[in-house]
């Protein structure tokens, strides 16, 4: 597939060269020289990147630490402005790590008070330093130099490890030419592109073609680098470097390089072993990304990474290409306003003879750079995400990299906010940083306008209209997606929830049930229940993993619905204390296969189309909120309603619960009031009757029917066991007597 893409690109390449460039001279042949040089551009980095995913090192799992080798470690988080529940949970996790020969050290930038507190209350290290020189890289080298342990982890403040992070990591040091151990980095929120397009079902986070493609390809020419989390050194390695650098803004990449030149070995380990947080926002987002960019090419070009004596030709390859990369922006600005320059100031970009001729060179061209593409990335990345995740940020990107020059000496670690902080004061930042968005649509609008009626009215060139209007189409779809990352969506959790299936059981006086988790956070869970039960306000929770892990908590019923044949309840955690706190987070984040997911997609073309158009009306949607304490379930029974001032109404149940009822009935003549309270006598069989004190909470007439929303009052034990009895879906045993006793 990839040798077939190779033919038809260059094919297509090659008749853009002879055939299709604009030679009149002026904006023209700058325009259209222009526009072959980024798809010349494109090909390269597409012919990289092939030759990187089609490759992967068959790592065998180390052995882990035991007897002869089991040395000292010490665990840095690093931390500037997070909040403290973020560092809270990493914390933790880190503590939980399953080796003892450890030491876990919060590095504090932020020289705060009340996180110095709550390091002392976990049984953390805590350091700090008077200043912030030299940002992330600084902070680690200040905590380097006072501690001694033969290996060194760092972590983000928000990046959690699993519990079997170092016996999965540390082996692979009995080789003493390995300096470090890379991790792939997974994030347990959707990114940005998945939150707001409502995607994550089906597209793979934005990252994880770098992670799980990218990275493991490089590893096989010893080439896959540091990425500033999730990863294991050998103090010996970075002390023969003189520790991290920090004369640039991406002090990962500049680690890796120096120890790669001075002949060390690293190594990839493609397995998820801990999970952090994608950025929240478009600022954050953007914020990341220039600084990626402006790090990457410092350390190219101000810190001589491309001559650096002792790098092999393929790392020189390699890292040429990660610095070729971050120059998208430029040609990607191209593409998307290539179009604009006929279409509004008249300028051929191309030049097209024959419509034919599309069909012979462009089409073959796309049909295998598609393909070839997703086969190739095995599903995690299409190439319209790819248009859609560089174009968001192109110009911001394309001015970073054009300004670069006169800024390369300025060192500035902008940190990506994370957290309650990723929305803080966005909307006015969002209006600053989505101008360029935003021009270009206005900018492409007006342009398929004024091709589509010289298209109409025939008056200029068909083939260059059609063209133009179309690739202006496709660019005006590609920069609509990077619009909508502009949204502020509130943060309805105040902590994020995980998919969890841990057991769960629930007491509470006189009854229990059990179930299986759907989600945990540090605040709730909700769950399955495996026997359908009326829940009281409160219960009593205890919730166990498969690896023994387990907590008892006293919780609050938040809501209980009926969906799908299952009933779903969710719960708050009600006087959480500090060890049940620690409980929990493990819970969420400490098994070593928390994050054994399928990172592959194969969905057909067909299907993922669909399913954009799926998000898209998701996106513009409303969601319901729902507030039921009880699962109400259909049923059919007759009952007859009496108030006391009306007459007497018959109806049917359309579904109840133990909590209350809809009633469908004649449409009353009488205008019910919210709260007036009625009789209702419910027939369940020929032998068997009750009778019910409800009041009424709304009504909804739909033609000459009626639907009642009623709130029972202070029913009795048998009431609630008659309920039970006849309207919960029947399981094992016999629950109404239990209800009942």
């Amino acid at each position: 597939m990839v040798l077939v893409n190779v033919a038809a690109t260059s094919r297509y390449l090659w008749w853009r060269y002879t055939e299709t460039l604009n030679w009149s001279g002026g904006w023209s042949t700058a325009v259209s020289v222009a526009m072959f040089g980024a798809e010349c551009y494109g090909f390269l980095v597409v012919l990289h990147h092939y030759v990187v995913a089609m490759r992967t090192t068959p790592r065998v799992a180390a052995p882990p630490p035991g007897p002869g080798f089991c040395p000292s470690v010490d665990v840095y988080v690093t931390s500037y402005n997070e909040d403290v529940d973020i560092i809270r949970r990493t914390l933790v996790g880190c503590q939980a790590i399953e080796y003892w020969n450890k030491r876990v050290y919060l590095l504090d930038d932020g020289r705060r008070p009340h996180v110095a507190e709550l390091c002392t209350a976990l049984g953390v290290d805590y350091i700090t330093r008077d200043n912030n020189q030299g940002a992330k890289a600084g902070n680690i080298n200040n905590a380097f130099r006072q501690t001694s342990g033969e290996f060194v982890v760092t972590f983000d403040a928000d990046h959690v490890p699993v519990s079997s992070f170092l016996n999965e990591t540390l082996g692979y040091f009995r080789d003493d030419e390995v300096a470090q151990v890379q991790t792939a980095h997974h994030f347990f929120n959707p990114d940005l592109f998945q939150d707001r397009l409502k995607s994550a079902d089906y597209v793979a986070n934005e990252q994880d073609m770098f992670n799980h493609i990218v990275q493991p390809g490089r590893d096989v020419d010893n080439a896959s680098f540091y990425c500033g989390s999730g990863a294991v050194f050998r103090r010996t390695a970075l002390e023969s470097i003189g520790a991290l650098p920090t004369s640039t803004e991406t002090e990962d990449l500049h680690t890796s390089m120096l120890l790669h030149s001075k002949g060390w070995q690293s190594v990839y380990v493609n397995k998820d072993l801990s999970a952090g947080l994608a950025p929240e926002s478009f600022e954050g987002y953007l914020t990341q990304r220039r600084r990626w960019s402006r790090g990457t090419l410092q350390v190219m070009l101000r810190q001589g990474g491309l001559t650096l004596p002792g790098l092999t030709v393929t790392q020189r390859i390699h890292y040429f290409a990660t610095m070729w990369y971050w120059l998208h922006g430029i040609p990607r600005v191209i593409y998307l306003v290539s179009p604009l320059f006929f279409l509004l100031l008249g300028i051929r970009p191309l030049l097209v003879h024959h419509m034919s001729d599309l069909l012979v060179f462009y089409l073959p061209h796309l049909y295998a750079s598609v393909a070839a593409f997703q086969v190739v990335n095995r599903g995690l990345r299409r190439i319209f995400w790819s248009d859609v995740y560089e174009s968001s940020i192109a110009v911001q990107i394309a001015i970073t990299a054009l300004i670069f020059p006169f800024r390369a000496r300025r060192v500035r670690f902008a940190v990506t906010p994370k957290g309650q902080d990723a929305t803080r004061n966005a909307s006015p930042k969002r209006l600053a940083l989505g101008w360029p968005l935003v021009v270009l649509s206005v900018l492409l609008i007006a342009g398929v306008i004024r091709g589509t009626v010289a298209m109409v009215t025939s008056s200029g060139d068909l083939n260059s209209l059609s063209i133009n209007v179309f690739w202006a189409v496709y660019n005006l779809v590609v920069v609509s997606f990077g619009l909508l990352l502009l949204r502020v969506v509130p943060q309805d959790r105040y902590a994020p929830r995980i998919a969890r299936q841990h057991r769960c059981l629930l007491r509470w006086s006189g009854g229990e049930a059990e179930g299986a988790l759907r989600d945990l956070s540090e605040t709730g869970a909700s769950l399955v229940l495996e026997t359908p039960a009326p829940l009281p306000d409160t219960v009593e929770t205890t919730i166990t993993s498969k690896e023994g892990r387990t907590v008892a908590l006293r919780s609050r019923l938040i809501r209980s619905e009926y969906r799908n044949g299952r009933v779903v309840v969710a719960l708050e955690f009600l006087d959480r204390t500090e060890e049940q706190h620690r409980r929990v987070i493990e819970l969420m984040f400490s098994a070593p296969d928390s994050w054994n997911v399928d990172h592959e997609r194969t969905l057909s073309s067909s299907e993922h189309i669909r399913r954009i158009i799926g998000s898209l009306r998701e996106v513009y949607s409303r969601r319901r909120a729902l507030r039921r304490l009880a699962p109400r379930f259909p049923c059919d029974f007759t009952v007859v309603i009496r108030s006391q001032d009306g007459p007497e109404l018959v109806g049917h149940i359309v579904d109840m619960s133990h909590l209350g009822m809809q009633v469908r009935v004649a449409a009353p003549r009488r205008r019910w009031r919210e709260d007036d309270q009625v009789h209702v006598l419910v027939r369940w069989n020929d032998s068997e009757r009750s009778t019910l004190v409800a009041r009424v909470k709304n009504v909804i007439t739909e033609g000459e029917e009626a639907h009642l929303g009623l709130v029972f009052q202070a029913l009795n034990r048998q009431q609630e066991a008659d309920i039970f009895k006849h309207v919960y879906p029947q399981t094992a045993g016999d629950p109404a007597r239990k209800v009942a006793a």
